[in-house]
């Protein structure tokens, strides 16, 4: 009976593991590139501002286009019911007659002002422009997805601190345990470190609910599935007290200045409004233009004679003494044929060929407006230009300060993790020994372990800051 019911557990055990390892899903391990990559690969925004780069880019080559001369071709059929004018033979007709025109038509400008050319210019920026805009856009999301994945590594590294404080206390239950049935600790220690290992699994549980929260914002920022399992790879974490920022907040800002496309797009913009300056200075010339166009037509009324053979017919008499003599004289003789379609074309074709020149004199003063707000504009675009150098500046000497902060801030807690770390060691000692109680071994405790989850705050609170400095100078996040 007994070697049955072994077997019984032992087959039941199988079945449970497999069961577990049937439904357990693998994750997927996943580094910070590929994060970042899949992000910019996936974000809606960036989508959205590459087609406006594309419709940028439509406008600026149409700009280059409109140079060129126009060519276009017409053609229309009519029934003409009635009396109506033939244009075949100009003359009034009385009856259905069907007509057709075709003809094509060029025209070119050859002056206004340098309007073209300051247009093809202008649309060469705003395409620099929309693409330094959708940089600036990766280069957000990148930082973004950055700082999500620190979040999962210190939510990951607070969780193994958590299990190590529940590792700790059920060691020193069970020691305790032993100290009590030995009779040299009360029974009321037992009940102590029970409650103070319910709060570390209740701890370390929340941690768990955590590092998910974590991870589902970094897929949210990745526009990745929620039911997708990933696991992300650990990173390098520098040590503050070994490794200090290599570069001052000016050297920061100056590298900052001329790299971010932010700053370059809006110095691309004061130049976009010096060329709708010129635009509208453009409006005060003349403006010459050239055209062309040839056109012929086709009238089912249209008829040519046709000369057949000559008929003799009398046309009158001549007498002479008394002897008449008839008069008579050879006509052609004549039918009307249709002239075929491609004949009246040929014969019916005209064009002209003509230059134009127009002079503006008085527009309401539109052109005067149009110039004072191009004006505007370019006093609009260079405040912004400057404005955005001014909030550059002031969020490097934030981020930088906070970058020193954070790293003070990261040495001191090691010190206090350190001091706190022995006195925990002489408390349990101590506990062991039977010369404290354990509510003192548990404040002991609970003061180191908060030191250890604020270490972890501040380490990658400043590995956080220093990926701030690296964004503002391109360094690979």
């Amino acid at each position: 009976m007994k070697k049955i019911l072994t077997s019984a557990f032992l087959f039941c055990s199988i079945i449970v593991s497999a069961q577990t390892n049937l439904f357990k899903v693998s994750s997927e391990k996943i580094s910070l590139q590929d994060c970042i990559d899949y992000a910019l690969k996936n974000n809606i925004s960036i989508k959205q501002a590459d087609l406006r780069v594309e419709q940028a880019g439509n406008d600026f080559q149409q700009s280059k286009w409109n140079i060129l001369p126009n060519f276009n071709g017409g053609f229309n059929q009519n029934l003409n019911l009635g009396r109506n004018f033939d244009l075949y033979s100009d003359a009034l007709v009385v009856k259905n007659t069907g007509t057709n025109n075709l003809g094509v038509q060029s025209a070119v400008t050859i002056f206004n002002g340098y309007q073209l050319k300051n247009t093809i210019e202008l649309n060469k920026l705003g395409y620099d422009a929309s693409k330094l805009d959708v940089q600036a856009l990766k280069n957000q999301v990148a930082l973004n997805v950055a700082i999500a994945y620190l979040n999962v590594l210190s939510q990951q590294d607070l969780l193994e601190v958590a299990q190590k404080q529940v590792e700790v206390t059920k060691i020193q239950l069970e020691r305790t345990e032993k100290l009590i049935n030995a009779g040299r600790l009360p029974e009321v220690n037992r009940y102590d470190l029970e409650a103070q290992l319910a709060n570390d699994e209740l701890q370390m549980l929340n941690t768990e609910n955590a590092i998910e929260s974590a991870k589902l914002m970094l897929k949210q920022l990745m526009n990745m599935s929620a039911d997708r399992n990933i696991d992300v790879t650990r990173l390098l974490i520098p040590n503050p007290a070994e490794q200090l920022y290599a570069q001052t907040a000016q050297q920061v800002y100056e590298t900052a200045q001329s790299y971010l496309p932010d700053i370059q797009a809006a110095d691309v913009r004061i130049k976009m409004a010096e060329k709708s300056i010129d635009i509208a200075k453009a409006l005060k010339y003349p403006t010459i233009s050239a055209s062309g166009n040839f056109s012929s037509f086709y009238s089912t009324a249209a008829k040519k004679a046709v000369i057949g053979t000559p008929i003799q017919q009398t046309i009158g008499s001549i007498t002479y003494s008394g002897i008449t003599v008839p008069v008579t004289t050879s006509v052609p003789s004549r039918t009307f044929e249709s002239i075929p379609y491609f004949g009246q074309l040929g014969q019916n074709w005209q064009g002209t060929l003509g230059i134009s020149l127009q002079v503006p004199i008085f527009n309401k003063y539109v052109v005067r407006t149009r110039l004072a707000n191009a004006k505007i504009q370019q006093q609009q675009s260079s405040l912004q230009a400057e404005n955005a150098r001014v909030q550059l500046r002031q969020n490097i000497d934030q981020a930088y300060i906070n970058m020193l902060n954070a790293a003070k801030r990261y040495s001191a807690i090691q010190n206090q993790v350190k001091s706190l770390d022995q006195a925990f060691k002489a408390a349990e000692s101590r506990l062991n020994a039977g010369a404290i109680n354990t509510l003192d071994f548990n404040i002991s405790k609970t003061n180191l372990d908060r030191a250890k989850a604020n270490l972890v705050q501040a380490k990658y609170d400043y590995v956080f800051r220093i990926k701030i400095l690296d964004f503002y100078q391109n360094k690979p996040l």
